[in-house]
């Protein structure tokens, strides 16, 4: 009896600790908690994001904007799918009339509404990485 009782014990263990309640990082909660997706941001550094268009359908092409501080660059840029895990679609952005312009689209899934996220890792003035995300919601 008592090596069931441990079996079952360490089974309910390790459910416990498997569940992960928490869907975002911390430091993401914070950024996630300021901005609304779709929606113009801008962030602590004075980076700004939005889109050029607030309804954004799977499979069709649509531009991300980005303004940049002086000093400032981007490293990588890449979009996730944070409803459900698509991989993820590197993001590449062009400069044009002193902003930077993504063409970009995502593809389709079983959810008919999605909430993917930019991931943007930028160069600060003094060469270190900065880390800025950027929520939006795609539906059909």
């Amino acid at each position: 009896m008592p090596i069931k009782f441990l079996i079952v014990f360490l089974s309910a263990l390790k459910l416990l600790i498997a569940c992960d309640s928490q869907t975002i990082s911390i430091e993401e909660q914070a950024q996630a908690a300021s901005c609304q997706p779709n929606q113009l941001c801008q962030y602590n550094n004075q980076v700004k994001i939005w889109l050029a268009e607030q309804k954004i359908t799977p499979e069709t092409p649509f531009e991300i904007y980005l303004s940049l501080p002086s000093g400032y660059t981007v490293q990588s840029a890449k979009l996730e799918g944070v409803t459900m895990y698509m991989g993820f679609i590197p993001v590449l952005f062009e400069a044009r009339d002193g902003l930077l312009v993504a063409h970009t689209m995502v593809g389709i899934c079983s959810e008919r509404n999605m909430t993917w996220k930019l991931v943007l890792e930028l160069n600060n003035q003094q060469g270190h990485a900065e880390h800025v995300l950027y929520y939006f919601d795609v539906t059909y």
